[in-house]
């Protein structure tokens, strides 16, 4: 299992490529301002939930905890990553 502090760091670096994915698609597409405005809002609250749920950790049900962080963490990522290819 990996530390709370490595996974903070990826989750990081998740939400900078999602982010960078997000403008790229802006600059690439003729698109509407308030649309990738959400997008990348909600690239921020995803970095933050996921961040804040790393903080609070049951210590009777870790294993189950951290299996339910990945799992939740690649489905919130492939909504977004979807959202941003459906931009038009």
């Amino acid at each position: 299992m990996a530390k709370r502090r490595e996974l903070k760091k990826a989750l990081h670096e998740v939400a900078a490529e999602l982010m960078i994915e997000c403008i790229a698609a802006k600059h690439s597409k003729n698109l509407r301002q308030d649309d990738v405005e959400n997008i990348a809002r909600s690239i921020l609250l995803l970095q933050d939930d996921y961040n804040a749920r790393l903080s609070h950790v049951d210590k009777h049900q870790v294993k189950r905890f951290f299996n339910q962080w990945h799992d939740d963490l690649a489905v919130s990522t492939n909504e977004i990553i979807d959202a941003i290819y459906h931009l038009h």
